[in-house]
């Protein structure tokens, strides 16, 4: 009970720092964001604020404090004047509560957020309740969210876990040359997620999982090294909580050429530790990696707009965020103004071109778009190959009436694979 109250009066005072608690007029058009400002992950919601509010100071908003979190002035979007709530999600039950303080008090249309899987499917019951609000759940990237029984306010302008690992499995399979491969990940739904991709595309041309070694919180995950089976071709490394570095430094030790036997979640490379015995490897995410003319350019207008941070070169769940509130302001151009129906509208028929590159909605209002295989190399990320129009079922294996990604499924099945891996 106290902690709820405290997640209330922190997003109160933080709604007053960005414009006012409790209600907004007929006139203005209010963007709610609901992030972790101090649970487990907690260290990304400055950024995670920063991202949002970029679009909106690049269209003229001004910070109120050093911190993003010190909130922005409200700015004219077309024709409306546009303001960002905050709101604070450091646990799913956190989630509703919040929500509904954002949607019902601060009369917020367009909700984006929040990170965890877990929390974006317990968003989704509540804006089933709202239908007139637009809920851009991301960068919550449980594939079921949209695949499953969609509700119609409910968008996602970013891959989900399983699409943002498009490639690898046709990179082990038709240029690693693997046939049988182990899975090494954390013991929880946003890893089982990244791996049915790879399964998915894998299985698909043909390859074999043999076996998954799931690595529970608290375990070191150099101990997986020695679990796995000595006859596979390879590893599909996915990380969510606990750093892989020493995996990947066991496994090498073990006599692994990792360039050829490891391909592994762009997250595996956010942790530092983990470049220096990982260059050759393979990563898979939904954003580019290598700092190239668009992203060198997206950092320096973050340095313009918040010149106490840096924007780090891995921040994608961060840059959902920024890709939300940039469609929300994208659609009430488009509408012309009017929140409701017509705003839902214009917003299923965005499409942006994002850090990420380009994006649109399938039918479920779920994103397609590329996502990117990266080489780690002695002086950093290079772009290896740009995977296009990854759409959500992989071609068909991923289906409404299917099981949601867990420690037992998708199952290993060949089929036709999805277009960019034919």
């Amino acid at each position: 009970m106290r902690a709820s109250a405290l997640v209330v009066a922190v997003g109160c005072v933080v709604s007053v720092l960005v414009t006012g608690c409790g209600g907004s007029t007929s006139k203005t058009f209010t963007i709610g964001i609901l992030s972790d400002c101090y649970g487990p992950a907690g260290g990304s919601n400055q950024l995670n604020v920063a991202s949002a509010e970029l679009p909106l100071i690049e269209r003229g908003a001004t910070s109120l404090g050093r911190n993003p979190s010190d909130g922005i002035a409200a700015v004219e979007v077309a024709g409306r004047r546009v303001r960002l709530v905050l709101g604070c999600a450091a646990g799913t039950g956190d989630v509703i509560p919040e929500a509904r303080r954002l949607v019902e008090e601060d009369g917020a249309r367009v909700i984006v957020g929040p990170q965890d899987p877990s929390q974006g499917m317990a968003l989704r019951l509540y804006a089933r309740r709202r239908p007139g609000t637009a809920f851009l759940i991301q960068p919550s990237a449980a594939p079921e969210l949209t695949l499953t029984d969609p509700a119609r306010n409910v968008f996602r302008f970013t891959l989900d876990a399983a699409q943002s690992n498009a490639g690898l499995g046709g990179h082990a399979y038709r240029r690693l040359r693997w046939r049988k491969a182990a899975i090494v990940a954390d013991d929880v739904p946003y890893a089982w997620e990244q791996a049915a991709g790879f399964v998915a595309e894998f299985c698909a041309l043909g390859g074999r999982v043999v076996d998954a070694i799931w690595v529970p919180f608290g375990m070191d995950p150099a101990a997986a090294a020695a679990r796995v089976p000595r006859d596979v071709d390879g590893v599909y490394l996915a990380q969510a909580i606990l750093p892989m570095s020493a995996f990947l430094k066991r496994y090498a030790a073990l006599g692994h050429d990792l360039a050829d036997h490891v391909v592994a979640s762009a997250e595996v490379v956010a942790d530092p530790g983990a470049m220096p015995s990982a260059v050759g490897l393979v990563v898979g995410g939904g954003s580019p990696l290598e700092q190239a003319t668009r992203e060198r350019a997206y950092a320096r207008r973050f340095a313009r707009a918040f010149p106490s941070m840096a924007a780090p070169a891995i921040s994608g769940g961060s840059l959902a965020y920024g890709v939300g509130v940039e469609a929300a302001l994208h659609a009430l151009a488009r509408a012309r103004g009017p929140s409701g129906r017509p705003f839902l509208e214009a917003l299923a028929a965005v499409q942006l071109d994002s850090r990420s590159g380009r994006i649109h909605l399938d039918r479920n209002r779920q994103a397609i778009g590329p996502s990117y295989l990266s080489r780690v190399t002695a002086r950093g990320m290079r772009t290896l190959r740009v995977v296009p129009e990854v759409e959500q079922t992989f071609g068909g294996y991923f289906t409404a009436a299917g099981p949601p990604p867990s420690e037992t499924s998708p199952d290993c099945v060949r089929r036709t694979p999805p277009a960019w891996a034919r």
